[in-house]
């Protein structure tokens, strides 16, 4: 796992001097209102709406469209929520609907099927989905924009770009919002942006989730080519629009702590999301924020909490990345860390993934063993600046001192998204004399 510089009070309370608040990005004033909405009855009518569908499937059972109902039902109750049950449960329901449904409607359960797998980092069983969707229906658009979410998280890079050039569509959201994921894999983030702000106005009107999904990328977007103004005037256009929309949230906390170097408030902010949610993630960040403020025992807390949840097997696999990382660099349970490093591999096998397990084998003091690792798999595949980094420690360290230098400035350039404890590391291990593991 990494983590945030720590600051001492000292630095802390600098930081926020008068002198310096006018280069602050963040003000509370922005988005206190939308930390504390109106409380909201969503919950409970969805639970309502759950029960009705439940009664009419009692009733009959065939009805393939009251699992469908009570499915995408379960789907909002999980985004409402964040129990992976519900998701869990939306899943079942949707199977059982496709045991009663044919033709072009199993072919669109089959896609709503892909897409609940991708949640579940079920990656092979969402492009089985998929793949099956295709050859169930002569619309070929939906199934293959599938196939291609699909074919990224598998590493199937250039199966995922035959794709998108059989089916371009400049004037579809699905095309461009995938066009936009692809070049950025390229590491092209300017044109990424272009084709993100394209889709971006084509559903600028609407009041739907896919036009807050659209404004909360850019965000992200915005902030990984250093607008972070722009970024945070689009986390809170999303917030404008839902006050309890929390991955603009926690984007507002990464822009305060990051930017504007006030753990503080980030800790606060996303105390406030950890309440909300059943989902573990605000955990780990908990923890990088008590890391920072020097509270030890607090951070350890966080991290206790989030291995005891995220190991639940309900969960399936969408936290062993940061399982691998806490196993290699917090816990030293180094054996368990490869182990479960090795599955992801196995499971798919990505330059991201290809760095869990070369990491943790360098961090296990298996540093030639990452090296191959990293040479055969990883270099040149990505742009990631948290690969970029653990690449260029590992090279510096086993006799390609000159590469890993190379590496480790371009990870420099994405300080913020890095942040400050990972940006401190790498000029640590840029200042320091070289010796070969």
């Amino acid at each position: 796992m990494r983590y945030l510089l720590v600051i001492s009070v000292i630095s802390l309370l600098s930081s926020c001097s008068k002198a310096d608040e006018s280069t602050l990005v963040t003000n509370p004033v922005d988005y206190e209102k939308y930390l504390f909405p109106a409380s909201s009855n969503t919950v409970e009518r969805l639970k309502k709406e759950c029960e009705f569908w439940s009664v009419k499937i009692s009733g009959e059972p065939k009805g393939f469209l009251y699992h469908q109902k009570l499915g995408a039902a379960l789907v909002r109750l999980f985004e409402e929520t964040g129990n992976i049950d519900f998701l869990n449960e939306s899943a079942k329901s949707f199977k059982d609907a496709d045991q009663l449904v044919s033709g072009k409607y199993k072919a669109s359960n089959l896609l709503t099927q892909s897409s609940l797998a991708i949640k579940m980092h079920d990656f092979d069983q969402a492009n089985h989905y998929a793949l099956k969707a295709r050859g169930l229906t002569t619309e070929q658009f939906a199934p293959y924009m599938m196939q291609f979410d699909s074919e990224m998280e598998l590493g199937n890079f250039e199966v995922a770009k035959s794709i998108l050039s059989k089916n371009a569509n400049f004037n579809s959201f699905d095309f461009l919002v995938r066009l936009s994921k692809f070049k950025d894999h390229e590491g092209n983030l300017d044109s990424a942006i272009v084709y993100m702000e394209k889709a971006y106005q084509m559903v600028l009107q609407e009041e739907s989730s896919r036009a807050l999904w659209a404004i909360a990328n850019l965000g992200d977007m915005y902030g990984h080519a250093g607008r972070i103004h722009d970024s945070y005037q689009k986390y809170l256009e999303v917030l404008d629009q839902n006050p309890m929309y929390d991955y603009a949230l926690k984007g507002i906390a990464w822009i305060a702590y990051s930017a504007d170097n006030d753990p503080r408030e980030a800790e606060r902010i996303l105390t406030v999301l950890a309440e909300r949610t059943a989902l573990p993630d605000n955990l780990l960040l908990l923890a990088e924020m008590a890391d920072a403020n020097g509270d030890e025992l607090q951070e350890e807390k966080h991290i206790q909490y989030f291995l005891e949840e995220a190991r639940k097997e309900k969960y399936g696999g969408m936290y062993n990345k940061y399982l691998i990382d806490l196993y290699s660099e917090e816990i030293n349970n180094y054996d368990q860390a490869i182990e479960l490093a090795l599955k992801e591999v196995g499971n798919r096998s990505t330059p991201a993934t290809n760095d869990w397990l070369a990491w943790a084998y360098y961090l296990s003091g298996q540093g030639q063993k990452a090296l191959k690792v990293y040479e055969a798999e990883v270099e040149g595949k990505t742009y990631e600046p948290d690969v970029l980094y653990h690449m260029g420690v590992v090279y510096r360290n086993s006799g390609k001192e000159e590469q890993g230098t190379e590496l480790l400035n371009e990870a420099l350039e994405a300080s913020y998204e890095l942040g400050p404890q990972v940006s401190k590391k790498i000029k640590t291990e840029l200042s320091r004399q070289i010796a070969y593991r």
